[in-house]
């Protein structure tokens, strides 16, 4: 650090001038990069919960002994719901609320996933009655509805 310093007061005028607006364009170009790299993963996240939920039941059928390839439809009860915070103000009778913003937009205090409300899997064992019961039973425990609510079928070949 005492090395740069005494760099730095050894240069000219102009070359100290130029150095500092190197110096800050750098860092502009740092952190306004940094910031757009966590609003993309936030969004990616958000809109990502129901297509991963998805995916992951398939590769889960899928490796279940006799299942085979396996496709999966989820209707889902409504999409994902974001909590923002707010800021209340109360001046006698009359209370406002605001949304408070960050420097990326609203600032979330929690994620209110969907639930899944019925699912329909076509997978080439499910014509086999055990395969189909161990697929029922293993989606109702992981998603948590009813077992009337899971429906499997035999893929056509």
């Amino acid at each position: 650090m005492n090395k740069i310093i005494s760099k730095l007061k050894g240069l000219k005028h102009k070359e100290l001038i130029i150095a500092v607006i190197a110096i800050v364009i750098m860092l502009v170009i740092y952190f306004s990069s940094f910031g757009k790299a966590e609003e993309v993963d936030t969004v990616t996240q958000k809109s990502d919960y129901c297509t991963e939920m998805k995916l992951q039941i398939e590769r889960a059928i899928s490796r279940m002994e006799g299942a085979g390839k396996a496709e999966v439809v989820i209707n889902w009860a409504s999409g994902v719901e974001s909590v923002h915070a707010q800021n209340t103000t109360t001046n006698g009778n009359n209370t406002t609320s605001q949304v408070v913003q960050g420097s990326s937009g609203p600032i979330v205090v929690k994620e209110i996933y969907p639930q899944a409300i019925g699912v329909l899997v076509v997978c080439e064992g499910g014509n086999n009655a055990k395969i189909k019961i161990d697929i029922i039973m293993a989606i109702s425990t992981l998603m948590d509805i009813s077992s009337e609510k899971v429906l499997v079928f035999g893929m056509n070949k």
